[in-house]
């Protein structure tokens, strides 16, 4: 995963603060609901990525954990904030194991334009970016 901020220039469009895995449905519910306009395979991808992203922060960081989605001029951001700023994200080596866990990033590296990472002053940031048009995965 690349080091680096997302654009200083996007503009928030949603934010949540989560306590729980249980708060990732209505986070995705949310996400559906206001990409609705034609932009269905987009809120797909995200919301699979947010579930990913935000579980990983719940599961290893600290809370408070705060999910945001921002706009850009040409693409959507993805940020999961933690304050486990300590804890450097790493994508697995892909594997043939059936046991659960430790996927989560590459799932979403899969499904995201990009996925990378930054530390706040006591938080940690992972992020993933979508075009701004629904362009279907090839």
């Amino acid at each position: 995963m690349r080091l680096l901020a997302p654009p200083a220039h996007a503009v928030q469009l949603l934010t949540w603060n989560l306590t729980s895995g249980d708060d990732l449905g209505e986070i995705r519910a949310e996400i559906h609901r206001h990409f609705e306009d034609g932009l269905s395979e987009l809120a797909g991808r995200m919301a699979l990525v947010v579930t990913e992203l935000a579980g990983n922060a719940l599961r290893h960081g600290r809370p408070p954990v705060v999910v945001q989605v921002l706009q850009d001029a040409d693409c959507y951001l993805l940020d999961v904030a933690d304050h486990a700023p300590e804890h450097v994200p790493h994508l697995a080596a892909p594997t043939s194991s059936v046991l659960p866990g430790g996927r989560g990033l590459l799932i979403a590296s899969t499904l995201a334009q990009q996925l990378c990472w930054y530390p706040g002053d006591r938080t940690k940031h992972v992020w993933a970016s979508f075009p701004a048009r629904d362009e279907p995965m090839s």
